[in-house]
């Protein structure tokens, strides 16, 4: 198992910000993933336009997975119409 950290980028409204943050965590959990910390980044100015959208809800996850399935999280995310961006990266070992 190794550690990764994720942000997930969703749509500005409420509704669809709620709904996202379940959907990820659930393909998360599907995925066999250990869900260690979740932190709400709240909305912010995105650099340049996504989808016409100039704000964003930013929200960070901390999880404990294996390596093999860490390419089909990627894969899975960017298929959600809620997530206007994922990224997901190995956490350095301290």
């Amino acid at each position: 198992m190794r550690t990764y950290e994720a942000m997930c980028v969703f749509r500005p409204e409420e509704e669809e910000f709620t709904r996202g943050k379940d959907v990820v965590r659930e393909e998360l959990k599907q995925l066999d993933a250990n869900i260690l910390k979740e932190e709400d980044m709240g909305q912010r100015t995105l650099a340049y336009p996504i989808k016409n959208m100039n704000q964003a809800h930013y929200y960070y996850y901390v999880v404990e997975m294996d390596p093999a399935k860490a390419h089909k999280t990627e894969h899975a995310m960017k298929l959600k119409d809620e997530l206007l961006r994922f990224l997901m990266v190995r956490r350095e070992e301290s």
